[in-house]
């Protein structure tokens, strides 16, 4: 009898296993599925990251209606006291896709996942919109080439173009709510109103923006494509409901077939094989205001932490240095002083040159040199390790305030580099893998580079060869109606004037709001630098919130003007980081 009831009770121990054994499910983050934004509208299809979830294998809905649970995986949606399970499209190991019901209300909302009976502990708080359009990419990223088709369904690429007066169609998901089911294909297809699209700097002309008649969630935005308007690299972007989506390029040709620029892009060689997920090693090499080498990853905070540490002889913390750097910016004494308080006692040790040295290292004014070596397997990733995507001439495109593909791959240059040139000979030293950084101090100050020629050596190291690579800088570009602009009202256009720069050449004009709750959000645009100025349309300046500090504007010469040679490279340019700049107000 005995041996039968352990029998029993290890047989129940053993069935128990499996149960006991699985991890308990954690949801990360909850964001649109085409631009990856946290702005999650009614009706849309949006996708959520986490672990210990999901099949090892892609599971996908196969039919229509679609379930409230995929492969063991469950996620719904609570408002107030009300919980709406949301449709689920697919479920792999991390990650779920479902569509965000059009029946939960605007407003905060928390998130929950179930897999397999076990059900994630901390729900994520999710913001839901009535519209919130995400634009799907070639690469699923977010960034660079979007999914455009023509008429004839055709997939538009640098190589077949779309061509001026083309009907196009963008496809995207977020235009907002269906009257219903959203587990079906709708019966009708009415158009969302007031849906605009931009095209490069001009409004095109709307055919469509409605759901497609293939998917859930899915919508098509039928446009025109304006005259004018030419290049590999012209951002899109969609308006609705106040808000805009992510912007994405498209090739455009006056006769169609391949696409050309004449401002200096990324080679389409280049993006091809990032696109074809080939790795590509890239290395971009720049000097001047530290302002400009933050658009490359120039880590300022890392780096004011270690020096200030070692100079004040007791730890300083990255959030402090950002306090200390925020308060700097907007003169707030009073944040100032809170945020030394703390190295009140090592500050008041310092000697006088100790205490010289301090404010130098936090000087906003002073220049450096930034150098980063990587791999990349697609394009966003690409275009964070060049500091962005930059849009074809007379183009604006909006930037990311953090791109979703980081150079995972950085790349050994060595232990060190060295800069000779007329702003001084300096050593740049490795902030993290693949990554070189210093700061000038005091001398020289910026905006511009001292002209002259600057080289940046390396020795080698276990992933890149040695190398020099020389940037001849010439004349500055001066910004000459900077001192009519200090107020900018986002809601009109804005034109602004500049002389000098390189000629032929071109020159980027950029715009941007850095705060502790949004991070650093900003916009560029090129140009021909003879032209002598450009109008910023409205729809770019809104991209930016209002800012009584902590914003500004620049005009510098185009970063990837100098592409250079680095022995088992793919790509490298040494940009000039000058600049004429101003810090605004955006209304």
């Amino acid at each position: 009898m005995l041996s039968n009831t352990v029998a029993v009770l290890l047989g129940c121990a053993l069935m128990s296993l499996p149960a006991m054994a699985q991890l308990t499910p954690y949801v990360f983050s909850a964001e649109n599925s085409a631009s990856y934004n946290a702005n999650i509208a009614q009706g849309s299809l949006f996708v959520v990251y986490g672990a210990n979830f999901g099949p090892a294998q892609l599971v996908q809905a196969s039919s229509y209606p679609l379930t409230t649970q995929l492969a063991g995986t469950a996620i719904s949606v609570t408002s107030g006291s009300t919980s709406i399970p949301c449709p689920m499209v697919y479920s792999i190991a991390g990650a779920a896709a479902a569509v965000m019901p059009s029946s939960v209300p605007p407003g905060r909302a928390m998130l929950s996942l179930t897999y397999n009976g076990q059900s994630s502990p901390f729900p994520v708080t999710v913001n839901v919109v009535p519209s919130a359009v995400g634009i799907y990419t070639l690469d699923s990223s977010g960034l660079g080439a979007g999914v455009f088709t023509g008429t004839d369904g055709s997939v538009k690429t640098f190589a077949a173009s779309s061509k001026n007066g083309d009907i196009i169609t963008a496809w995207a998901t977020g235009l907002g709510a269906v009257s219903g089911p959203d587990d079906v294909v709708p019966s009708s297809f009415p158009n969302f109103p007031g849906v605009e699209v931009f095209v490069g700097t001009q409004a095109a002309n709307v055919i469509y923006a409605g759901r497609s008649g293939c998917c859930v969630a899915l919508d098509q935005i039928a446009f025109e494509v304006p005259a004018g308007v030419t290049g590999c690299y012209v951002p899109v972007a969609v308006r609705s409901g106040g808000t805009i989506s992510n912007f994405v390029s498209m090739a455009v040709s006056s006769g169609g077939g391949p696409c050309s620029d004449t401002a200096p892009t990324v080679p389409i060689s280049i993006m091809n094989r990032a696109s074809a997920g080939q790795p590509v090693k890239a290395a971009a090499l720049a000097a001047g205001p530290v302002s400009v080498l933050r658009g490359l990853g120039f880590d300022v905070k890392l780096y004011l932490s270690q020096s200030l540490s070692k100079l004040l002889r007791v730890k300083v913390s990255q959030d402090d240095v950002g306090k200390l750097l925020l308060a700097g910016q907007t003169r707030n004494q009073r944040e100032l002083a809170r945020a030394m308080i703390k190295y009140a006692a090592a500050w008041k040790a310092l000697s006088p040159a100790a205490k010289l040295a301090v404010r130098a290292v936090l000087n906003s004014n002073q220049e450096g040199a930034v150098a980063d070596f990587g791999q990349f397997n697609t394009p966003g990733a690409l275009a964070a390790g060049l500091g962005g995507l930059f849009p074809s001439q007379g183009t604006c495109s909006a930037l990311p305030s953090v791109y979703r593909s980081n150079s995972a791959n950085g790349l050994d240059a060595g232990s060190s580099l060295a800069l000779s040139g007329p702003a001084g000979s300096w050593t740049l030293t490795p902030t993290r893998a693949g990554q070189y950084q210093v700061l000038f101090g005091t001398t020289p100050i910026g905006p511009n580079l001292p002209t002259g020629t600057y080289t940046i050596t390396g020795t080698g190291g276990h992933d890149v060869n040695a190398f020099s690579a020389t940037l001849n800088v010439g004349g500055s570009v001066l910004w000459t109606n900077k001192a009519a602009i200090s107020s900018v009202d986002r809601s009109q256009p804005l034109t602004v004037t500049w002389s000098g720069g390189p000629i032929p050449g071109s020159v980027v004009l950029g715009g941007y709001v850095n705060s502790n709750t949004l991070g650093l959000v900003g916009f560029v645009c090129t140009e021909d630098t003879s032209v002598g100025s450009f109008t910023i349309p409205s729809f770019i300046l809104a991209t930016l919130p209002a800012a009584a500090s902590g914003a500004g504007m620049f005009i510098s010469p185009h970063p990837l003007s100098r592409q250079v040679t680095i022995p088992g490279m793919d790509l490298a340019y040494f940009m000039d980081g000058s600049s004429d700049a101003k810090s605004l107000v955006y209304q």
